[in-house]
């Protein structure tokens, strides 16, 4: 897992210097990026890009943020770990159908909540310190979850024909945002603002696709990742609902990003690499 230096990606290296950005390869299939202070947690899939395989091959590592490896296996013998939030010195991650918490400083596991007749747990935001959102792209549903409990609820259910399925989630003000993905292909993802306070829903870009990520910026509009066709993802902008695509290279497998204030963090899922881009 290293920063690319070498002559033979002399064509990336030019990229680089024009788009500000650095590239670290090694992972496999990394799906979810968080940054917690001066630490940088990468989500991964495992070898084999099986989002939905439990095969005990997947694994979270962790960098500084310079990119470089403080522990590649930081935790590992998990199956096909996602997005990822801190509470605390709780590093919890949705993996299939379970959400499990994981003790910073032992790496132990410390938390474990199975969501019965999940497909697809995908990402998480943190309503408090007691209550995370939990997004399932399989069932349509995002759930409520209740960390001091351990139980879950419904918050909303997204129609999968009309919405397709939840995937990343942002807290944004009084509103959950959500953007959405189709796992069959089908149908078109859109951003959609859910008030968290009465759940009604609606659309707030015309921004359409196989959307995975989304974050704010230093400005506070919506970034948002879109796997585009032919592996030639995007990072779409989000303006007054107008959207334009970020100045970068096409990106192969843009999953769940992070922005650290400074730096937008991307995973290359299909490359087993990481993007950082200076904002």
């Amino acid at each position: 897992m290293k920063k690319i230096t070498t002559l033979a990606l002399s064509g990336f290296l030019s990229l680089a210097l024009a788009y500000n950005l650095e590239e670290f390869d090694g992972f496999a299939s990394p799906e979810s990026i968080y940054v917690n202070n001066n630490d940088v947690y990468v989500s991964n899939v495992g070898t084999k890009l099986e989002p939905l395989t439990k095969d005990n091959d997947g694994f979270i590592s962790k960098l500084d943020k310079n990119g470089n490896v403080v522990d590649k296996f930081f935790i590992k013998n998990i199956n096909a770990p996602k997005g990822m939030s801190v509470i605390g010195y709780v590093l919890y991650v949705v993996d299939i159908d379970v959400l499990r918490g994981f003790n910073l400083k032992s790496k132990k596991e410390v938390f474990n909540l199975p969501i019965k007749n999940a497909i697809f747990l995908n990402d998480i935001a943190i309503k408090d310190n007691n209550t995370l959102f939990v997004s399932d792209t399989g069932t349509g549903i995002i759930h409520l979850v209740d960390l001091k409990k351990k139980k879950y609820s419904t918050f909303v259910q997204l129609d999968l024909q009309k919405y397709a399925g939840p995937n990343g989630l942002l807290i944004n003000g009084n509103n959950l945002i959500t953007v959405t993905y189709d796992a069959n292909g089908k149908l078109d993802g859109m951003v959609l603002e859910i008030d968290m306070q009465n759940k009604k829903m609606k659309q707030i870009s015309n921004l359409r696709g196989a959307l995975d990520g989304v974050v704010l910026d230093a400005q506070n509009n919506l970034l948002v990742s879109s796997w585009g066709e032919n592996l030639e993802g995007k990072v779409y902008k989000i303006q007054n609902n107008d959207f334009e695509a970020l100045d970068l290279p096409d990106i192969k497998g843009p999953a769940d990003m992070f922005f650290d204030g400074e730096f937008l963090w991307i995973p290359k899922m299909v490359e087993g690499k990481i993007l950082k881009v200076k904002l």
